[in-house]
């Protein structure tokens, strides 16, 4: 009767198997098991990190990443076959599984005849060959076509040709034993049965023989794979989730409060490796080189010496070296500091977060890049020109601009604004922010969101000369003792007037008060103001009309969009606005292109390589609209200054989203 029906006789041929296979498999788990040991003293090297909270969350959010493969599908083709080898791998492991049970704990699912097997097979043969496309298609990509952004190592080649000798031995290792048994259920196992058809007329004793070598061949060459793991480019498999699980569930780019008073601290910032959080040394060891950061960087792409990719291979590089000479007294290496990551990498980077928004590993770079700044900020002194007198503005001034702060209202001379210090009460705070009050360009948004909240009978207030940068940009240069002066007096501020609500026109400043102020005791319910006018839209406070504005492209703002995930309020605004056609970029969304503006390099000089700007005002252009929108007073200048440099402002032009509101708004 077990004849006649599927079944699959494990260890068929190979009686010896059973025996040897336990040994080899210690062996190679032991082997295994040595080189994780050894990663994970590697990534102790760094400093303490706390273990966050929230694992239940955590754990769900890291387990569907992982299996979805959604940041990997995010690049449609190399992520589309990535997910087909993932997945025939995970199909694969199942199998092997059900023949362990099957053999080892007595419970019988293929050994004895049923239905069962006939799915089994299928499944089995379908995920194999999806496994052996993908790594076909990474061959082809790396070897053929040859990405520009995927660079060569020595075990790349290596990697892709043991998985796919392991998926095809094992193709054949199943058609040499269907050939030599010729069950009548041998169709089911497609793949296979394709093979075996050619060695059908063999004798059946070649048969055994071609399938005991290939049975020792395919299960040693697996056995070695599982011990290579830890040493090779596969490690990703593990650290790779490991690090997604342990991603910070703070907003990403937040920056982490730095313990300014304590009496023990012998240096700030990062300017060795034990100085780096371990957390930062598991993320080096999660990459994976598949380029997706640079291929994103507006540094990167626009000539400057900032790699992102090349940040964290460095630190990788770095962790193992120190881990090689740990004990040597004699041992030299390069320092982590001007040796492996020079001062202009780390100065040329934009903390526009493109590259951990892309990252399939979750790595977090700008953790690594902002603490590399705030030692030579804080330690060396030694920051950019140009940021001395950025930071005695702010230090004097409360500004960048280093404007005298007594001029702070001077923009709404004639709106009859009365500030919370003569009239407390309000419905909402409007944070006008730095830009919005002293830069001529941006003071035009301002007055169009007064406006705007007038319009809707918002009761609203400012502060006035009370108010004081943010600190957004004293943090990203580096400057954390600024950042945290200028921090506590707006903390102390906005308590002395019970302030619950803020509304801001600029997204550094929205990023700022809405995800860093509360590690400062600063906890506040923030709204950008194209999610304040997307509201107002939809309740019907604010009504539209007015002529057509024609063609316009929206630019994502790296603070409102990769920060904070807000992509479709502005998007809701403008199409809102009468006669408004939305035209979009090719790069846009979580893809957007920098104008180059942040991370203080608003107020850098910009020598090396093509200027971010005018990078970005090509791509907008190239959409043939004749007006390009944005949602930051950053955006508005660097693109402003763009369409100058292509001397288009009598044929395009560049405005707030609430600009385009108020052109609207009944008269």
């Amino acid at each position: 009767m077990l004849a006649e029906l599927p079944h699959r006789e494990i260890y068929w041929n190979v009686p010896m198997g059973k025996y040897l296979i336990y040994p080899v498999f210690a062996v190679a788990a032991a082997v295994f098991v040595w080189g994780v040991v050894r990663r994970v003293k590697m990534w102790r090297q760094g400093a303490a990190t706390p273990i966050p909270g929230g694992w239940p969350a955590r754990t769900v959010r890291a387990v569907w990443d992982a299996f979805s493969q959604r940041l990997v599908l995010r690049e449609s083709g190399p992520g589309l076959f990535h997910f087909l080898l993932f997945w025939g791998f995970v199909f694969l492991f199942i199998g092997t599984l059900i023949v362990a049970v099957d053999a080892d704990l007595g419970i019988a699912i293929i050994s004895e005849g049923s239905s069962f097997y006939l799915g089994y097979t299928v499944v089995l043969n379908v995920f194999g060959v999806a496994a052996v496309a993908g790594v076909v298609y990474m061959l082809i990509r790396r070897y053929l076509a040859r990405s520009s952004y995927l660079d060569e190592r020595g075990d790349d080649w290596l990697a892709l040709v043991w998985i796919l000798v392991i998926l095809v031995s094992g193709h054949v290792l199943q058609a040499l034993r269907l050939a030599a048994v010729q069950p009548p259920w041998a169709p089911w196992s497609f793949a296979s049965w394709g093979l075996a058809r050619m060695f059908w007329d063999a004798r059946p004793e070649s048969l055994a023989t071609a399938h005991v070598v290939v049975w020792w061949f395919h299960f040693l060459l697996v056995m070695a794979w599982i011990a290579w793991i830890p040493f090779g480019k596969l490690w990703h498999m593990f650290s790779g989730p490991l690090n997604l699980l342990l991603r910070p569930s703070k907003a990403s780019g937040h920056i982490a409060k730095m313990d300014l008073e304590d009496e023990e601290a012998v240096s700030y910032g990062v300017g060795e490796l034990g100085h780096l959080g371990w957390k930062r040394l598991l993320d080096a060891d999660a990459c994976i080189r598949c380029g997706r950061c640079q291929e994103n960087c507006p540094a990167k792409l626009t000539g400057k010496p900032l790699n992102p990719k090349k940040v964290i291979l460095d630190v990788r590089a770095h962790m193992e070296e120190v881990y090689r000479n740990r004990g040597r007294e004699d041992a030299e290496g390069k320092k982590l500091h001007g040796g492996w990551i020079t001062a202009d990498e780390l100065w040329a980077c934009t903390t526009c977060m493109a590259c951990v928004r892309n990252c399939p590993m979750g790595i977090e770079h700008l953790e690594t890049i902002i603490p590399m700044r705030q030692h030579l900020t804080l330690m060396e002194s030694a920051f950019p020109q140009e940021a001395t007198a950025v930071f005695k503005g702010m230090e004097n001034n409360g500004n960048p601009w280093a404007l005298g702060s007594g001029k702070r209202l001077d923009w709404a001379e004639d709106l009859e604004l009365t500030p919370l210090s003569e009239d407390p009460e309000h419905e909402i705070l409007l944070w006008v922010g730095c830009a919005g009050s002293f830069d001529d360009r941006a003071i035009k948004v301002s007055r169009a969101l007064v406006k705007i909240m007038r319009a809707a009978g918002l009761k609203f207030g400012v502060l006035g000369i009370e108010e004081r940068c943010c600190g957004e940009t004293a943090r990203r240069m580096g400057n954390e003792y600024l950042a945290q002066t200028l921090i506590a007096g707006n903390v102390e501020t906005l308590a002395r007037y019970e302030v619950e609500r803020i509304v801001t026109a600029c997204p550094h400043g929205y990023n700022t008060l809405r995800n860093e102020y509360p590690d400062f005791g600063g906890n506040y319910e923030v709204l950008h103001h194209t999610e304040m006018i997307a509201e107002l839209l939809r309740t019907g406070r604010l009504k539209l009309s007015g002529d057509a504005p024609g063609e316009v492209v929206y630019h994502d703002s790296c603070y409102l969009g990769r920060y904070n995930d807000l992509y479709d309020p502005p998007r809701e605004v403008l199409r809102a606005v009468p006669g408004l056609v939305l035209r979009e970029a090719e790069r846009r969304r979580h893809k957007g292109f920098c104008c180059g503006a942040g991370g203080g390099r608003m107020w850098m000089e910009e020598k090396l390589g093509t200027r971010v700007n005018l990078t970005r005002t090509e791509q907008l252009l190239a959409t043939g609209a004749r007006t390009t929108a944005v949602a930051c007073p950053y955006c508005l200048t660097m693109l402003t200054d763009g369409i100058k440099d292509k001397d288009l402002t009598d044929t395009h032009r560049v405005v707030d989203v609430a600009e385009l509101v108020a052109a609207c708004l009944p008269e």
